[in-house]
């Protein structure tokens, strides 16, 4: 890596500095640029503050009434339709197993992965040159690769949104938290006698 960082390249590398898993050359590029870019620094010390903010708080568990409303607002309905009688009650009992979420969300990934492999070359550029793929583009290598790739960066992009709605989770719970015990200090100091509020 060249020894002079850009702001992107800062902000790419950032989160693997906080990490401690850069390398020692990246480490002091880094450095440099953080000691040149004042945008950049006050960046890297907000990153800082907030990783030392969620070390600090402890991991909160989501309360059973949440657990409760989230299951029985997706397998509810579900539970309905298996008890239902007649045709469409034994037709949803006979595909139950294959109409689960994770199975349903899979064949229609690996759907649109297909078909976006297949078609791509038809959407972009002179359509009289790729009039049909090529047959090396459909060599089983080569789509399963391809295929691999776009899963793992779906299955990426979905860890990164979830492991971001958790942050935010932890935070509105630490604050509500806070906020709680704020008001409860409050109502204990107003019930005191005017006599004790001013002593320490």
């Amino acid at each position: 890596m060249s020894d002079l960082l850009n702001c992107a390249q800062f902000g790419i590398l950032l989160a693997d500095y906080l990490d401690g898993t850069l390398a020692a050359g990246e480490r002091d590029a880094l450095l440099r640029h953080r000691d040149s870019c004042p945008e950049c620094a006050m960046l890297a010390e907000d990153a800082e503050a907030a990783l030392a903010l969620m070390e600090r708080v402890a991991e909160a568990d989501p309360p059973p009434v949440l657990c409760a409303q989230i299951l029985a607002a997706t397998t509810g309905s579900w539970t309905l339709k298996l008890r239902s009688g007649g045709v469409r009650g034994w037709i949803n009992r006979t595909f139950a197993p294959v109409l689960q979420p994770r199975v349903v969300m899979g064949v229609l990934l690996t759907a649109m992965s297909v078909a976006i492999l297949l078609l791509g070359p038809l959407l972009h550029g002179d359509p009289r040159q790729n009039a049909a793929p090529l047959q090396a583009d459909l060599s089983p290598a080569r789509v399963w690769n391809a295929l691999d790739n776009r899963t793992n960066r779906i299955v990426d992009r979905a860890l990164h949104g979830y492991e971001s709605m958790r942050l935010v989770y932890e935070v509105r719970t630490q604050l509500e938290d806070w906020r709680l015990q704020w008001q409860g200090e409050e109502e204990a100091t107003a019930d005191l006698p005017a006599s004790e509020r001013g002593r320490p």
